[in-house]
C-alpha cells in the first residue's frame, strides 16, 4: 500500500529528529531565506496612526498651572507625613508642567505664572 504524501513527510520528520538526537546528523546549513517586501504604499495605507507629541492649548496650560499652584500652596507644609506622601507626585507633575509650558513661556502671563510656581517649589524645598 502506498503512503500518502503527508504521512511520508511525517515519517521523514521523525527520522530526521531521531538522527539529530543521536548526533549522527550532518552539520546543518542555514540558507538565507529571501525577504519579500510589500510596496511602501501598501504598508503606509495599513499603518495605524500614532501621535507622539502632546499639544496643549494655552488655556489648558494656564489651568494646569493654576491648579498645581493652588494645590501646593494650600497644603499644610508643617505636616511631615503629608509632604512625604505628596511631594514625589508634585515633582512628577512639575516635570510634566515644565514640558507642556515650553511653547508658551514667551507670553507674559504664562511666563509669570510658571515663574511663580517655580518660586513656590523653591520655597517649599527650603522649609
Amino acid at each position: 500500500m502506498a503512503m500518502s504524501v503527508g504521512r511520508r513527510g511525517l515519517v521523514h520528520l521523525r527520522a530526521s529528529a531521531s538522527r539529530l538526537a543521536s548526533g549522527s546528523a550532518p552539520a546543518l546549513r542555514l540558507a538565507a531565506a529571501p525577504i519579500f517586501r510589500q510596496p511602501a504604499l501598501a504598508v503606509a495605507a495599513a499603518a495605524r496612526p500614532y501621535v507622539t507629541v502632546v499639544k496643549y492649548q494655552r488655556e489648558d496650560v494656564l489651568e494646569k498651572l493654576n491648579d498645581f499652584r493652588a494645590e501646593v500652596f494650600s497644603t499644610n507644609w508643617a505636616d511631615y507625613l503629608n509632604l512625604v506622601y505628596n511631594v514625589p507626585f508634585w515633582e512628577s507633575e512639575l516635570d510634566k508642567l515644565t514640558s507642556i509650558v515650553q511653547p508658551y513661556l514667551h507670553e507674559p502671563e504664562v511666563g509669570a505664572k510658571f515663574g511663580e510656581v517655580q518660586e513656590l517649589m523653591d520655597v517649599l524645598y527650603q522649609c
